[in-house]
């Protein structure tokens, strides 16, 4: 199974404030590959912060129900991806045309979205609003046992 690693890329001006409509990229890296909404250039720019929070409570829908599964699809971005679980209960990610990505663990999976919303959040957080709201309550509702 893969080792995998979320980055949220957003970036923002210093001197304005963080509304959370910011634009930005998602990327998936494993040994071996990477998935990235880079690759449909400005096409691919999704709303970073939402993104944050919609990939959060992903991991709540896949912790909640051992049979459930997840597809995330950037707002405002043509890119995405599938997360299912396998037959010896890993996680399979593909691409949304169904093009096999990699296998890993829920617990590197869910790690993996908790350090990358934790480094873009450490970074700038969004001002009232809610992008705001959102992410407070996918954070909230996030599974502690993954919170490293």
């Amino acid at each position: 199974m893969a080792v995998i690693v979320v980055e949220f890329d957003v970036p923002v001006d210093p001197l304005t404030q963080v509304t959370g409509f910011e634009l930005g990229h998602v990327t998936l890296q494993w040994n071996g590959g990477a998935h990235s909404s880079r690759q449909l250039g400005s096409r691919g720019l999704l709303m970073g912060y939402p993104a944050v929070a919609d990939m959060l409570d992903g991991v709540v829908a896949l912790s909640a129900d051992p049979g459930a599964s997840y597809v995330f699809t950037g707002i405002s971005s043509g890119w995405g991806f599938a997360v299912r679980r396998t037959r010896r209960h890993g996680l399979q990610v593909s691409t949304l045309a169904g093009r096999p990505l990699c296998q890993t663990s829920e617990a590197d999976y869910a790690v993996a979205v908790w350090r990358g919303a934790r480094q873009l959040l450490t970074a700038r957080t969004p001002v009232e609003g809610a992008p705001l709201t959102d992410l407070q309550t996918a954070v909230a509702a996030f599974p502690d046992a993954y919170r490293r």
